[in-house]
């Protein structure tokens, strides 16, 4: 996949702005000239969400109404594709997609985007939801279906939730029977997905850096009906649902501890770059070949780690859209640049 062009309209603090794009492409400028804007917009066209906020009219440029973002791109079947979001401060979405009126389903079976950034530092220091997240994402990859099971989930969630909340145990029970093949699709599409992303990161491991072993750890293997039974009363005492894929743990662990013990922030962006990699090399595959964008290139790493990340970028066959603001990149030549003034 390939993104060729980007048009900006009232988003973050850019009033407006085009933008070609070539195969390696780094975009340097001073703090705050919106070099990240950049990225999250592209990311924003190619999933329907910001990998920053959950709200999107943080996005809206003050004292505008709305924000407007179009790019061409080429798609993972290797079709040309005009992508245009727009989105007001009620609330209101439009996606267009080669003119056509789309739903945020559409951008993501057709669009592939991978992002790193300072936020992937949640998925080492952070709780599991990013975790999560990140396993979720992949599985919708491997299996398209994977996203109508947590749609189906979520329902059951809120429906349990509502009956929690009135007390209807009987409601709840069948609630739960129900949801018993789903809750276990979905554990054992995760479980089967976490190996692979597992196998992917010992690969680059040996590859760039040998003395880090790193690996995602998920044991959910319950009696889902004996689980949802014993937690009923506790449930019905809370109102709400204390049980479920929503809330499974899904930790990292690095070395001999967990990551989130006594590691460097260089580390911390080391192994963060290490996962996004092993994410790429599951969708390669596939024959998908993802986006991979790059917020604040290089930061907390030292030159020759700098050097040898930047050799693997060069190696990849994907796109790759950088920012910087550390410094000038002029030695690293085989990239065009552009200066993002305020």
């Amino acid at each position: 996949m390939r993104i060729k062009s980007l048009y900006l309209s009232n988003f973050r603090n850019i009033s407006e702005l085009d933008l070609d794009f070539s195969d390696k492409f780094l975009i340097e400028g001073r703090t705050g000239a919106g070099k990240t804007s950049i990225i999250e917009a592209c990311y924003i066209l190619f999933s329907g969400k910001s990998f920053k906020t959950t709200q999107l009219k943080e996005c809206i440029k003050n004292e505008a109404n709305n924000f407007f973002i179009k790019c061409s791109a080429e798609d993972i079947e290797g079709y040309s594709r005009e992508i245009s979001i727009g989105y007001d401060t009620e609330d209101n979405r439009k996606i267009l997609m080669d003119g056509s009126e789309v739903r945020r389903k559409s951008l993501l079976e057709a669009l592939l985007p991978v992002v790193h950034s300072s936020f992937d530092f949640n998925l080492i220091t952070g709780g599991p939801k990013s975790r999560r997240d990140f396993i979720d994402k992949v599985c919708f990859v491997n299996d398209n279906s994977y996203l109508d099971d947590l749609g189906s989930y979520l329902s059951f969630l809120k429906n349990k939730n509502t009956a929690l909340k009135n007390g209807n145990a009987k409601v709840i029970k069948y609630l739960n029977l129900a949801a018993v093949p789903l809750i276990k699709r979905i554990r054992k599409k995760r479980k089967e997905t976490i190996e692979k992303v597992n196998q992917k990161i010992k690969e680059t491991s040996l590859r760039l850096f040998p003395d880090i072993t790193a690996f995602f750890c998920y044991n959910p293997g319950e009696d889902i009906e004996k689980k949802l039974e014993g937690i009923l009363e506790l449930e019905l005492s809370k109102g709400f649902c204390l049980y479920g894929p929503h809330l499974d743990q899904i930790n990292l662990n690095i070395k001999s501890g967990k990551a989130k013990n006594n590691i460097s922030m260089g580390e911390t962006y080391i192994n963060s770059f290490l996962i996004r990699l092993s994410e790429i090399g599951i969708y390669e595959d596939l024959k998908l070949h993802p986006v991979f964008f790059i917020d604040d290139i290089f930061v907390f790493v030292d030159n020759e780690t700098k050097k040898l990340l930047f050799d693997e970028i060069e190696r990849l066959d994907n796109q790759v859209i950088m920012t910087s603001s550390l410094e000038n990149l002029n030695k690293f030549n085989n990239i065009e640049k552009y200066y993002l003034s305020k």
